[in-house]
């Protein structure tokens, strides 16, 4: 409730945009790479080359995904700006929460099919795209969350 009545500034969309980066780079993409690891290694057996070099693509993938996402939170930086704005007069934290997962998990799958067509393929696909915009929307929503309480918390304090 208390987005409604704060206004929305430049220094809130920063705070937004590195809370869900932090996620998305330090917990939500590391845990699908390891998942996505494990599932591999049970359908194709576990054995010690293959858990090295499970292990080497986990680092290499949270890296590499690390600065991708750091770039697409650049992007999303004047986008997150608008949508906080028109979601000023929203008192609805389900709402908050819910636009910003859609916002940031719409700009994650732009962005993998532009660097799919740029790099890749000539034709657009749908597995890639949403395979990073599931954990983009997932960390915008933590992202959203987070910032919603931290403010109701200060609001508490400060009354």
């Amino acid at each position: 409730m208390v987005a409604a009545v704060e206004p929305w500034t430049w220094a809130t969309t920063y705070k937004l945009v590195l809370t869900s980066y932090i996620w998305l780079a330090g917990a939500v993409a590391p845990t699908g790479a390891v998942i996505t690891c494990i599932v591999i290694a049970i359908r194709g057996g576990v054995s010690l080359d293959g858990a090295a070099s499970a292990l080497l693509f986990v680092v290499v993938f949270v890296v590499v995904f690390a600065v991708i996402a750091a770039v697409g939170a650049a992007v999303a930086l004047p986008f997150t700006q608008l949508l906080g704005r028109a979601l000023r007069c929203t008192l609805s934290r389900a709402v908050h929460v819910s636009a910003h997962a859609v916002l940031g998990g719409t700009l994650a799958a732009i962005g993998m099919q532009v660097l799919l067509l740029a790099f890749e393929d000539d034709h657009l696909t749908w597995q890639y795209p949403l395979a990073v915009s599931v954990p983009a929307g997932i960390a915008a929503a933590i992202g959203r969350r987070r910032l919603d309480e931290a403010e109701r918390r200060r609001s508490l304090l400060s009354e």
